[in-house]
C-alpha cells in the first residue's frame, strides 16, 4: 500500500486567532451588548443594538471585500429571528430562550448528522482546518468526525441545559453570564479533543499532520 502525503496544516497561531475573532465577533460581542444596553435602556433598545452589531460586522466585511465567517452569518441570522421574536412578546424571558431551544436543536443535528454517517463537523474540518475532502473521507478520520459530532452535541446540550434552569429560576443575568464564560470554555475544550482525536486518526491512516504555531520568518 503507497503511503498517504502528509497534510501541511496553517500556523496554529493564524487558526486559532482567526476562529476567536469569529467567535468573539459573532457571539460573544452582540451578547455583551444586549446585556449591557437591557440595564441601561430596556428590552427594545438593546434587541436592535446588538442586532446592529451583526449587521454592521458584516457589511464592514463585505465593503472589504473579505469573505464572510459562517459563525457571524449564522449569529445574525439567529440573533434576527431573537429579536422578531422578542419584540412580537415584548419579552426578555422569550429572547433568552430562543438560543436555549437553538442549543438543543443544534444537539440533535450534530448528533443526527453522526447517525447517518454525514457528519456536520466534516465541513468544519474543511472550512476551518483546511483538511482536504480525500483526507476526511478516509475511514478512520471519517469514524472521528463523526464521534467529534457527538462532543458538539454534548456540548450544545449542557449549554442549552444550564440556561434552561437558570431561566427557570429567573436568573437572567445568570443566563447572560453562563453564556459568556461557560460557552467558550466548553468550546475550547471541544477544540481540544477535535485536535488530540483528529491527529491520531491521522496517524492511524499513515498521514503526518505538520503542526506548527506560525510561519517561519522569510530570509
Amino acid at each position: 500500500m503507497s503511503a498517504r502525503p502528509d497534510v501541511d496544516m496553517p500556523p496554529l497561531r493564524s487558526m486559532v486567532g482567526r476562529i476567536a475573532s469569529q467567535v468573539v465577533e459573532g457571539t460573544l460581542v452582540p451578547a455583551l451588548i444586549f446585556w449591557s444596553m437591557l440595564h441601561l435602556t430596556g428590552l427594545v433598545w438593546a434587541l436592535f443594538a446588538g442586532l446592529a452589531w451583526c449587521y454592521l460586522a458584516i457589511v464592514r466585511r463585505w465593503a472589504q471585500g473579505v469573505a464572510l465567517p459562517t459563525v457571524l452569518v449564522v449569529g445574525a441570522l439567529l440573533f434576527t429571528t431573537r429579536t422578531g421574536v422578542a419584540l412580537a412578546f415584548h419579552s426578555t424571558f422569550i429572547y433568552l430562550l430562543t438560543p436555549t431551544i437553538n442549543a438543543f436543536v443544534l444537539a440533535a443535528v450534530f448528533a443526527g448528522s453522526a447517525l447517518v454517517r454525514r457528519p456536520i463537523t466534516e465541513r468544519f474540518a474543511q472550512d476551518f482546518v483546511g483538511l482536504p475532502a480525500h483526507v476526511t473521507a478516509l475511514a478512520k478520520v471519517h469514524s472521528a468526525l463523526r464521534r467529534l459530532s457527538l462532543v458538539w452535541a454534548l456540548v450544545n446540550i449542557v449549554n442549552g441545559g444550564v440556561a434552561l434552569q437558570l431561566l427557570a429560576a429567573n436568573h437572567v443575568d445568570g443566563v447572560m453570564l453562563a453564556r459568556s464564560v461557560m460557552t467558550p470554555v466548553l468550546s475550547a475544550l471541544a477544540v481540544v479533543c477535535c485536535v488530540l482525536m483528529g491527529r491520531k486518526a491521522l496517524h492511524a491512516e499513515g498521514i503526518h499532520l505538520h503542526l506548527r504555531w506560525r510561519d517561519a520568518p522569510a530570509t
